[in-house]
């Protein structure tokens, strides 16, 4: 990493307006750059207009980085490997290089640029505030753009420390030259420490203001849309600003894996809890409202291998997403790195080892099926060429061509919140209702107990209200798309083996059913940079990186770049010495 930080206020960069609200001139122009006209100097923000465009330059830092986690972590995850057309960097990481300086990948300071955009935009709003009172008060935006600016930098901070297991803390605007060893300024943390400096950022929110205040651009700037979402050209860039509860969940479970590996077990207990419960309100919110389709069921399986192949992101996955149109310059490498159409480079591609986990019955079962839909979805070959398609499968042209490299980027899917869900239910020892979440789902006959729970039935017994608080009628209710049929059973995949304190130790039960839950990252979420994190959260909560290494050395038994498994094995399982953290992370020296 460079030894400096260098920012002036043109990281908020503006976007040619007409007016506010809907006086502007053009709604359709609204979130076009315009390179040649940027915010300056003390003048920053004078007007609604400059609080509105100055924290969609903070979303343009946002897209610059949307799909770097992906390379980061996939090209050293369990699934990808180099291409004969590769470069020398993405090497350096797939090989598990212990020096990874000048590596522009590796290089973190588009993240940093993240947060340098989020401080800027933070403090130059409270500067405006005291400096314009009057203009604040004619607007309802104020508090929901602030909260939205302190929760992507809490999502920044969240990504670099799942990649990089460290990362420099600073909450001042950054407007000059600065030397990074300045702890006056900056403040080295690990992993456990971010999430609770974000925990505390985000529950906390900053200078007296929530971070829980939720936004709408269609309210703003398309109103007469409100009631029909569908028809505003901006029902997606309300999508774009990782929402409270999602990044609060997450958090809290990176949190309860770190108390656990600290032998916390009552403050471990408390954050699974915080978890089962916020993601089961949300899941019921949805499902009451009726306004997405986040329910795994009927549906999931026929909208599967188009969640990520249109410009916009599917109701059936989306929690939020950072959205491209090439047609405005908002781009990222996606189909340039995996896609073997010209114009792209074809650099990363499936490893042999990584598809055959998707047939392989010890791991995997499959019913009925040979082979895990979800495989189909990810890679696909053609003519003998085997290639990333969930971006975007060859020959398509369903709203995303070859060359256009603008396909969305999830934030958080509803797939991850039932992970955590039966992650969280797992270590409560809610052993049932993590079987049927994750397995059987749920059928007519759960109608009755279910409403008894919403309603409050004091008759259920004691054993009912454990495993099944937070659930209500609603996981049945035809009218939200259908009945609950379980992750793994709307797939049409079999049943894996989820064990409980009948006949084995909770430690056992729930080392064994968390090794299930990463497998099952593997097989849902593959090349979207979240199956590794995840991994070296199992990781860090046991203190064991074998959960880490036994999956991804697998792929280098038959590797060409010259690492084998042994070595990388060994390198994930020890403290890197540039970088002082585990060698999951990917390493890079601060200083």
């Amino acid at each position: 990493m460079k030894n400096i930080f260098y920012s002036v206020k043109t990281w908020c960069m503006l976007f040619l307006m007409g007016g506010v609200a809907c006086g502007l001139t053009s709604c359709n122009d609204f979130f076009e750059p315009q390179t040649d006209d940027a915010l300056s100097g003390d003048d920053y923000m004078s007007s609604i207009t400059e609080m509105a465009t100055g924290y969609l330059g903070i979303l343009t830092k946002m897209q610059a980085v949307g799909d770097k986690e992906i390379y980061l972590t996939d090209t050293r995850g369990e699934m990808l490997e180099p291409t004969d057309q590769s470069i020398a960097e993405l090497i350096a990481l797939y090989n598990y290089e212990d020096d990874l300086t000048g590596n522009s990948y590796a290089d973190p300071s588009g993240y940093y640029d993240v947060v340098i955009a989020c401080n800027d935009y933070l403090q130059n709003m409270l500067d405006f505030k005291k400096n314009y009172p009057e203009i604040v008060a004619e607007t309802d935006y104020f508090e929901g753009l602030f909260a939205s600016a302190i929760r992507v930098k809490v999502w920044a901070y969240m990504t670099l420390a799942e990649i990089y297991g460290q990362a420099l803390w600073f909450d001042d605007p950054i407007t000059s030259i600065k030397d990074v060893r300045d702890a006056t300024i900056f403040t080295r943390l690990t992993t456990a420490q971010i999430v609770s400096r974000c925990l505390s950022l985000l529950t906390g929110g900053w200078q007296g203001y929530s971070a829980a205040e939720d936004f709408s651009w269609i309210a703003w700037i398309d109103p007469s849309n409100v009631n029909s979402i569908a028809s505003s050209s901006y029902r997606y860039w309300d999508q774009m600003t990782p929402p409270y509860d999602a990044l609060l969940v997450k958090l809290t479970l990176w949190d309860a894996a770190f108390q656990d590996a600290a032998g916390n077990t009552s403050g471990a207990q408390t954050d699974y809890e915080t978890v089962a419960d916020q993601i089961l309100k949300m899941l019921n919110d949805k499902f009451i409202s009726n306004i997405t389709y986040w329910k795994r069921g009927a549906r999931t399986s026929g909208v599967y291998s188009n969640m990520w192949n249109y410009a916009s992101p599917n109701q059936e996955e989306s929690v939020s997403a950072i959205i491209y149109d090439y047609t405005k310059n908002q781009t990222n490498r996606l189909l340039y790195h995996f896609s073997n159409e010209y114009p792209n480079a074809y650099l990363l591609t499936s490893s042999e080892v990584g598809r055959a986990r998707f047939s392989d019955t010890t791991i995997d079962p499959l019913g009925t099926s040979t082979e895990d839909s979800r495989l189909g979805r990810t890679t696909r070959e053609n003519s003998s060429v085997w290639y990333i398609s969930k971006f975007r499968p060859v020959g398509s042209t369903v709203r995303v061509e070859a060359y256009q490299d603008d396909v969305h980027v999830y934030t958080f899917r509803a797939a991850e919140l039932y992970l955590w869900l039966a992650e969280a239910l797992n270590h409560l020892g809610r052993y049932d209702a993590l079987n049927h979440i994750i397995n059987e789902g749920f059928n007519s006959t759960w109608s009755d107990l279910f409403t008894q729970i919403e309603e409050g039935d004091e008759t259920v017994s004691e054993a009912n209200l454990f495993q099944w608080k937070g659930f209500t009628s609603y996981w049945i209710n035809s009218k939200t798309g259908g009945t609950y049929n379980g992750f793994r059973n709307c797939m049409g995949v079999g049943n894996v083996a989820i064990w409980d304190e009948t006949t084995h130790t909770a430690a056992e039960a729930q080392r064994h059913n968390d090794e299930l839950l990463a497998n099952e990252w593997m097989f849902e979420c593959a090349c979207e940079g979240k199956v590794y994190p995840n991994l070296i959260r199992f990781a860090e909560r046991y203190n064991d990186a074998s959960i880490v290494s036994d999956r991804v050395t697998p792929k280098y038994a038959t590797s060409k770049t010259g690492a084998t498994e042994a070595s990388v094995a060994t390198k994930i399982q020890s403290v890197n010495t540039n970088s002082g953290v585990m060698g999951y992370y990917v390493p890079w020296n601060l200083y």
